[in-house]
């Protein structure tokens, strides 16, 4: 029986950045290159199994510029995160076959994966950007049918094979009836191309499926993810862009001011959300280090010792003022800003007084417990849990983040047991219940218990990176698998003015 075969297929990133070379077409957004593939990896990290990743090509804008092996290496760097195999076919922008090839340590022919014979060509390229397969790669398909006669065989090149493309410009690869003949008489399942930025669906000539694929740097940003089993394949688009219906807030997004981002800036996170087709986007960041110092803040120490902020505050110390004055002018229609907020040891939010004011909305946490909750069982957590999650929602929390993470972070058994009384909870007192992947894998019964009783969910994707603004994708999904539509009334939180902007007090 032969098993399945499951590839990303990602083509024509035309990433620029280092390199000295201006993309001179506007609708290649190549300056974002290095994110796009960053978030194909986040796609392949949380989705199903995925038995390689075949780069289609074009990789960069210029690869013959001074500073594009720098923007190579940056793509190498975030590709190979995924963890899986990767297959290179190089394309007309690319520069030398052979240094593309060796940064990903890769080779152009056969590759035995699974039970498959997959075959990746290097066609040379003319000075007009003609392109013409050799007698040898050819007769390479034959050669491989014959030596490995039980193992279904898939090529990729960067040029279309067919469809043919009309045009001045020579998308087709030149000889490519040839080429159709070769793969028709060896019995090729599957024929995949990049090169044509518009992509091509699934076609069958002679018995040989045929696909384009789309280029990531052009919106949506598309990719493919291909299922092979036995002759059968099955070709899926994945656009990075989000529908537009229904209207997708991202209800937590993180800010310069976290001490555990990365690259995430609010003015960059808005135009991702415009670019990801997002409605709207809310900031939201650990009230905790707007007060203190970052080791008192993952020691937990302010939970412990709560009169802390008031010390920090008085010292003139803090930074919530800055967050204030820089982050709230940001407010608008499509612009929420909030603050993550903790339990205390006397079941009191990790917030001044006079700071309660003033936010669109607020998400409670539970990052850690009280020295005075803590306990050596689990049903010692357990309880210290629930005492947490009640006291954020007592005090007015509006959405109570990645519920549940606690227990995955700190190595606990997941208490299902509590899937119950925590979406009861969220019922009595209104709150959301956030559906959240960042290093967190929710449970589909608990979610199915708080829809159930009415909780609303807010998608989160808990962005410490630009990358991850707007990656709602498996947020969506796993919505969908739970039989959830998010098109439906009241199913999705959406953040909102609540509360009047408080006067800022004392200079920032």
């Amino acid at each position: 029986m032969q098993r399945q075969l499951n590839l990303v297929i990602v083509a024509d990133v035309h990433y620029v950045h280092k390199a000295s070379h201006a993309c001179a077409v506007p609708e290649r957004h190549a300056w974002l290159g290095l994110e796009l593939a960053e978030r194909v990896v986040q796609e392949i990290q949380r989705g199903n199994r995925t038995d390689a990743l075949v780069l289609m090509g074009d990789l960069v804008d210029d690869g013959d510029a001074s500073g594009a092996d720098e923007d190579l290496i940056a793509l190498t760097n975030a590709l190979q995160k995924a963890g899986v195999p990767i297959l290179v076919v190089p394309g007309n922008h690319d520069g030398p076959t052979q240094r593309i090839l060796r940064l990903f340590d890769d080779r152009d022919g056969l590759h035995l994966l699974n039970g498959y014979t997959l075959i990746t060509f290097a066609d040379a390229y003319d000075a007009d950007d003609n392109a013409a397969r050799c007698p040898e790669g050819v007769a390479l398909v034959g050669q491989a049918a014959s030596e490995h006669p039980n193992r279904p065989i898939l090529t990729f090149q960067h040029n279309v094979i067919h469809p043919p493309v009309g045009g001045s410009y020579p998308y087709n690869l030149i000889n490519s009836r040839e080429v159709m003949a070769a793969y028709s008489a060896n019995e090729v399942v599957l024929s995949v191309s990049g090169h044509l930025h518009a992509g091509h669906c699934a076609a069958r000539v002679d018995g040989v499926e045929y696909v384009v694929a789309p280029a990531l740097c052009e919106p949506p940003f598309r990719f493919l993810h291909i299922s092979v089993k036995g002759r059968r394949a099955s070709v899926r688009e994945i656009a990075l862009e989000l529908p537009d219906r229904p209207p997708l807030w991202d209800a937590h997004v993180h800010t310069q001011y976290a001490y555990c981002a990365t690259t995430v800036e609010t003015h960059a996170a808005i135009e991702r959300a415009r670019l990801f087709g997002l409605a709207g986007v809310g900031f939201v960041e650990h009230a905790p280090q707007l007060y203190v110092a970052e080791d008192d803040f993952w020691s937990a120490s302010f939970l412990n010792r709560p009169e802390i902020l008031r010390e920090q505050r008085e010292a003139r110390r803090d930074r919530m003022r800055h967050f204030q004055a820089e982050i709230l002018p940001l407010r608008n229609e499509s612009v929420s800003v909030g603050l993550e907020v903790e339990c205390d040891r006397n079941g009191e939010l990790t917030l001044l007084e006079e700071d309660h004011r003033g936010w669109d909305f607020l998400v409670g946490a539970v990052h850690w417990l009280p020295e005075s909750f803590q306990g050596r069982t689990c049903a010692d957590a357990e309880r210290g849990f629930m005492h947490a999650t009640e006291c954020l929602l007592r005090n007015g929390v509006q959405v109570l983040a990645h519920p549940f993470r606690y227990f995955r972070r700190h190595d606990k058994p997941m208490p299902s047991r509590l899937f119950g009384p925590v979406a009861e909870l969220l019922a009595q007192y209104g709150a959301a219940a956030e559906l959240n992947y960042h290093t967190n894998a929710p449970d589909p019964d608990f979610f199915t218990n708080c829809l159930e009783r009415g909780v609303r969910i807010a998608l989160g994707s808990d962005a410490h990176a630009l990358c991850e603004v707007g990656a709602l994708h498996s947020n969506l999904q796993f919505l969908r698998q739970i039989g959830a539509d998010p098109g439906q009334r009241n199913i999705l939180f959406r953040p909102c003015a609540r509360m009047p902007i408080a006067a800022s007090t004392g200079s920032p």
